[in-house]
């Protein structure tokens, strides 16, 4: 059992750089204070008194959460482990304090020392002076205390020198400076990146076509392709000539692979149905990324494309959760991928990165990844990191060093990355050491690369992210004008629903470092808090009287028992409550009074089977009721209509049509979109008459259409080829339409002698 407070004196703990004083009720490091609120501070010290013990959650709750207390415990105590974390800069997959037990609680595993604070009393004071002096020296003989003293002062420089030499050996490397080489803008952001082997020269693409960099002068070339190709640079040739490029080809747009010369030529199909690819070191073999049944798997071939056999195959996730008493399997990721491959220096195995895809539309809840190598003969793979931390970016130095990438802080939701180095056996694929961490910059890692000497990494990192714009629909033309940027920060911003009098729009952000609810005034350019400490919040919407707002916190990808929650909390602010835990939540809407409907959407089913569920929920008590399922590998979008008559449904990736459904008798009608490749999402407008479809044009292009039931269509905005949006929804009043548009930067980096 935790221990008791003591009432004695001053309990002082010191663990790393740190010092918790329960007297003073503060955390310190170095001497500085660090911020912490009570209820988090009461945790940490409960797990440092009894360091090295389980304190289970059910501990905690006894303990630290009263009975009689409205806060809900597992929220409170999951946003203060999570604040805990990002005090101590600790990471939940390799923890140097707090250690997680799933379903069990919690472990401090740092060394802990703990003595009281502050000036000792006067007898204690006379005490440790007297035992400063040796036994044998008494105190009026000057020559005892001198000869002590001398000895104390020769000890003392023996313990610095060596302290100062333990220093030197075992400080940790700086990080290496990234420097920025290609400056592209948002509206052309780079799509891809690779570093010749002779580390002159610097491929990329981006929206106007493949480009040649000499990184020693700057000349900047175009690579002169074939019109209709838009390909993207995917590896060097040995010869620092010819590239390896992924581009579409044929009617059916199947991704090839391709061999051009960048002293000119046409280029060549190498392979077919292969959306990515690295040449061995020797030129011999090229690993690439082929769709299989059900994912993207790994083959190796020779050079020229010939006798391609499969290396790994894509798998179905492991990680799923049990859906209360029936036991059924729900995954928490919907399916696998194989997604980053590189070559060991000398072609004996090949490492690569698989991506497990979150359930969610959430992009709080990220998706996790796997760090492995395969022998380039085949066989079992290795393991070497699993974690959420992971970023889909993979490079293998000649001098044995695994490059990867890594979210910068576990606990926080920003998205920086450290760029680490791990020294790998290329024959028996294990570890040699520990990961050393590179570099750090801001953003996502998108691409990265290393030339043959290992002295150059190419860096892509991918800023690219959503960000909230408003648009007012032109009363005349019935068209709208050009969106203008609303959320005005480079941190991801998420609307999904206005206020009731279309005065403000709601959305979550993590430009604090963590996930929190904001509400923002049209005329305003800084959001307003309404809610924080959540993990995974996500798609605020309003429910129908207009007076709160729904939100749901998706499920724990480190704890796959754990449900997500339908939470509720008060459009004016307020402490918020659980209405329902249901699992894999996709979707959630509200209609507006008179009408009390609520629906929301849960996949329920074993991974590559999908199967969703749509259901209308009571908010007052919970109680669900299934409305219709729905069989499809294609995503589902739906909106359900202010009135609460209709549903409005479309399958991403899959016909360009909308199918409206009366939600009294679920009879159904399709409207297809002419002109179109495939349809996005939808959200009905404001007068329950139409919705607004995110629909992309045969050239590529993002537009945002009106459709009517009837069949009657126009189109409202047509953005440029090079600008995605994601959803349009339009205020209770009609007058403006928010916008969610992914923008931001993508550009090259380049680090040398790391």
């Amino acid at each position: 059992m935790p221990t008791e407070p003591s009432t004695e004196r001053d309990r002082v703990f010191r663990f790393g750089p740190f010092e918790l004083s329960e007297r003073e009720g503060e955390l310190r490091k170095s001497g500085v204070r660090i911020k912490l609120q009570e209820q988090p501070f009461r945790v940490l010290l409960e797990l440092v008194a009894n360091s090295g013990k389980l304190v289970s959650r059910e501990d905690l709750r006894k303990k630290l959460w009263p009975a009689d207390t409205f806060v809900d415990f597992d929220v409170g105590l999951n946003s203060a482990i999570r604040k805990l974390r990002q005090a101590l800069n600790d990471n939940a997959d390799s923890p140097r304090y707090i250690e997680t037990l799933a379903k069990r609680g919690y472990r401090f595993v740092a060394p802990v020392a703990q003595g009281g604070s502050g000036l000792p009393e006067a007898g204690e004071a006379a005490a440790a002076s007297e035992s400063t002096i040796p036994a044998g020296t008494a105190s009026g003989s000057g020559r005892g205390v001198w000869r002590w003293l001398l000895a104390a002062a020769a000890a003392t420089l023996v313990i610095v020198v060596a302290f100062m030499g333990w220093r030197g050996r075992h400080n940790a490397p700086p990080l290496a400076v990234e420097q920025r080489i290609t400056s592209n803008p948002p509206e052309a952001p780079v799509t891809g990146a690779v570093i010749s082997p002779d580390g002159n020269y610097l491929a990329y693409s981006d929206p106007t076509g493949v480009y040649i960099r000499h990184l020693a002068s700057g000349e900047t070339r175009p690579l002169q392709l074939p019109a209709h190709l838009e390909p993207i640079p995917s590896g060097w040739f040995p010869d620092s000539t010819h590239l390896l490029l992924v581009a579409e080809e044929g009617a059916n747009e199947v991704p090839c692979l391709w061999k051009v010369s960048i002293l000119g030529g046409n280029p060549q199909v190498l392979i077919e149905n292969a959306v990515a690819g690295a040449v061995s070191p020797d030129g011999s073999s090229i690993a690439f990324l082929r769709a299989g049944q059900d994912n993207l798997e790994l083959w190796v071939s020779r050079s020229d494309g010939s006798s391609g056999r499969r290396l790994v195959e894509s798998v179905a996730p492991a990680i799923a959760a049990h859906i209360g008493s029936t036991g059924a399997i729900n995954p928490l990721y919907t399916g696998s991928a194989v997604t980053h491959v590189a070559w060991s220096p000398h072609g004996k195995r090949i490492a690569y990165i698989t991506s497990l895809w979150p359930v969610f539309p959430d992009p709080s809840m990220d998706s996790k990844y796997t760090l492995e190598t395969v022998d380039a003969g085949g066989g079992p793979p290795k393991l070497l990191r699993d974690s959420a931390q992971l970023r889909p970016a993979l490079a293998w130095a000649v001098d044995g060093r695994l490059i990867f990438a890594q979210r910068d802080v576990a606990s926080s939701s920003s998205l920086d990355t450290v760029i680490w180095s791990l020294r790998v056996n290329e024959v028996t694929g294990e570890a040699e050491g520990n990961p050393v961490p590179v570099s750090k910059g801001a953003g996502r890692i998108g691409d990265l690369s290393v030339n043959s000497d290992g002295k150059k990494i190419a860096v892509r990192r991918a800023n690219t992210q959503p960000e909230v714009f408003i648009s007012e629909l032109d009363a005349s033309s019935r068209r709208l004008q050009a969106p203008r940027r609303f959320a005005l920060d480079d941190n991801i911003n998420i609307a999904s629903a206005w206020t009731p009098d279309g005065r403000a729009v709601l959305m979550v952000s993590n430009r604090s470092g963590s996930w929190k609810l904001f509400r923002q005034e049209v005329n305003q350019v800084t959001p307003e808090v309404l809610a924080d400490g959540i993990r995974n919040i996500v798609l605020p919407r309003l429910n129908p009287d207009g007076t709160a707002i729904l939100y749901f916190t998706g499920p724990n990808p480190d704890d796959p028992q754990h449900m997500g929650d339908v939470m509720e909390i008060p459009l004016q602010g307020g402490p918020p409550r659980s209405i329902l835990r249901v699992p894999s939540l996709y979707n959630l809407q509200c209609a507006r009074k008179p009408s009390q409907l609520c629906m929301l959407t849960i996949y329920a089913a074993s991974a590559y089977q999908p199967v969703y569920q749509l259901l209308s929920f009571d908010p007052g008590s919970g109680k669900t009721q299934n409305v219709a399922t729905y069989k499809a590998k294609t995503g589902l979008n739906w909106s359900l209509s202010p009135d609460g008559s209709q549903l409005a449904l479309t399958w991403t990736s899959s016909e360009p049509k909308v199918t409206f459904m009366s939600v009294k008798d679920k009879s159904t009608r399709e409207v297809e979109l002419n002109g179109f490749n495939h349809v996005n999402t939808v959200d009905w407008t404001a007068d329950s008459k139409s919705v607004y479809v995110v629909a992309q044009t045969k050239s590529g292009a993002d537009t945002i259409v009106e459709v009517e039931p009837s069949g009657n269509q126009r189109v409202l905005l047509e953005a440029d080829k090079n600008t995605r949006f994601w959803w349009a929804i339009q205020s209770p009043d009609g007058r403006h339409v928010l916008v969610e548009q992914l923008t931001g930067e993508n550009n090259v980096w380049m680090i040398e002698n790391f």
